[in-house]
């Protein structure tokens, strides 16, 4: 969780990306892409960042989570100047197999051209950015360090083969959400209790047999546990819809800011 950062091949020379108004492009996969990122504003090319790649849900692009501040996440992380944002498009405003390397060509060049800390990379999103976040927990594992989605599902979102490594994840949904439920089909293993069972098991952590949820007051928060030291799994869930949670900016900070 402490260990010290891994510097990137950016890191000792004026970053080659800056903060961007409009969209950068790159090519992947055959496609000219298109995505944003934000540097810290004082921005030091000899401290290695975190790097927070952040997606949106369906229809959405890139320029919205860049509005919304990350989901807010930069706002409170701006004091301590620690993070390159970074935000990319879905073709069609939708996520797929081609967005597993597209992350790969974008992180590729941030590192690059910025003072990146490799082993702090994380990925985050809302429902059909969550689902995606969750794809690439599935198998970007030696790359992030760690995964949050917010009202994600296992279902409706193309998925490379898995690799079952560890990963730190953490997830939240809605007990009243009908479009990303805790559960859309128990027999069939579809749902966000699914996505957790799943990420519990890839981590080594004691299963419970039920997860608790929701059932009365605020957000209730279950950390699995006996997890391989290093990869915790926290579930999530709240009296809601298909939303963030309550509080969800410094909710995903204080995950994110422990390793």
């Amino acid at each position: 969780m402490n260990n010290p950062p891994v510097r990137s091949a950016g890191c000792g020379k004026p970053a080659g990306v800056t903060t961007s108004a409009t969209y950068r492009t790159i090519m992947s996969s055959g496609d000219q892409r298109q995505y944003m990122i934000t540097l810290p504003a004082n921005y030091d090319m000899n401290k290695p960042h975190r790097v927070i790649y952040a997606s949106h849900g369906q229809g959405g692009e890139g320029s919205d989570i860049t509005r919304e501040k990350y989901y807010g996440i930069q706002n409170i992380a701006a004091a301590a100047d620690s993070v390159i944002f970074v935000s990319a498009s879905g073709l069609g405003g939708i996520w797929g197999l081609k967005d597993v390397p597209l992350f790969d060509d974008i992180l590729g060049f941030v590192k690059q051209n910025a003072c990146v800390d490799e082993s702090r990379v994380f990925v985050l999103g809302f429902s059909f950015g969550g689902m995606y976040s969750y794809s690439l927990s599935m198998t970007r594992q030696k790359t992030i360090r760690a995964g949050i989605g917010m009202s994600p599902a296992n279902y409706n979102i193309q998925i490379p083969t898995k690799t079952h490594e560890p990963i730190a994840w953490m997830q939240s949904t809605g007990m009243t959400d009908g479009i990303c439920p805790w559960v859309a089909n128990e027999g069939q293993k579809r749902g966000a209790k699914f996505i957790a069972l799943e990420h519990g098991t890839d981590n080594g952590c004691t299963l419970p047999d039920p997860i608790p949820t929701w059932k009365s007051g605020g957000m209730l928060c279950e950390d699995l546990a006996a997890c391989r030291p290093g990869y915790p799994v926290k579930v999530c869930t709240f009296n809601g819809g298909h939303s963030p949670p309550p509080g969800y900016a410094n909710w995903m900070w204080d995950f994110i800011s422990q390793f």
